[in-house]
């Protein structure tokens, strides 16, 4: 395994890396990642998550293609208004669509429910597993996103992959190693100045 490196390291340089080499990931240095991702807090420490490691080639290719419309239906030429995002995130997302099917790992972070509807309150049991997922990815010298897209097409990626209905996908992850010229932050974010309250909302 590549060398690991300090806690804070990894939050301040963890960033999301989409250009990936189709070099394949060891089975165990998956089993860390999940095994990070098992760490994190849920609700009533139920750990109702499941993670779906995928590799099949042809399981990634259609994975990929019902990821490539969700892409062009929100981002592409197909929608008249997509959403402003810088271009540099727009040509790295754009890229990993096109070529998710190359991508050596893909992860599905998944969340156990009783058949309610689906809240915000239900992704607080999976996002921080996903969170440790991405930060053991960057220490271990891997790259990384999280994405959602493929949601546009749950009930054909739930049948391609047999997820049963009591079981709701929460996030993407593609998983490889950053192809040459593509590295960790530092990251840019706004000052916690600017995006902080104290007591009451504006108040600073």
């Amino acid at each position: 395994m590549t060398d690991q490196i300090g806690f804070f390291d990894a939050i301040y340089t963890q960033r999301a890396i989409r250009h990936l080499k189709p070099d394949p990931v060891p089975r165990e240095i998956i089993e860390k990642l999940i095994e990070a991702g098992t760490t994190a807090p849920s609700g009533a420490n139920s750990q109702r998550w499941k993670f779906l490691v995928i590799t099949d080639p042809e399981t990634k290719k259609t994975i990929a293609e019902y990821y490539l419309k969700s892409w062009e239906a929100a981002y592409g030429d197909q929608n008249p208004t997509p959403p402003n995002i810088q271009d540099h995130v727009r040509s790295s997302a754009d890229y990993l669509a096109r070529n998710m099917a190359d991508v050596p790992v893909l992860l599905m972070a998944c969340i156990e429910h009783d058949g309610s509807p689906s809240t915000m309150t239900r992704g607080s049991s999976i996002y921080p597993a996903v969170q440790n997922i991405l930060l053991a990815a960057r220490a271990l010298g891997l790259g990384s996103a999280i994405t959602t897209l493929h949601k546009r097409y749950d009930k054909e990626i739930n049948t391609l992959l047999g997820i049963p209905d009591n079981v709701e996908t929460a996030a993407l992850l593609p998983i490889g190693y950053p192809q040459d010229g593509y590295k960790y932050g530092p990251t840019r974010r706004a000052p916690v100045s600017e995006v902080t309250y104290w007591e009451k909302w504006n108040a600073s």
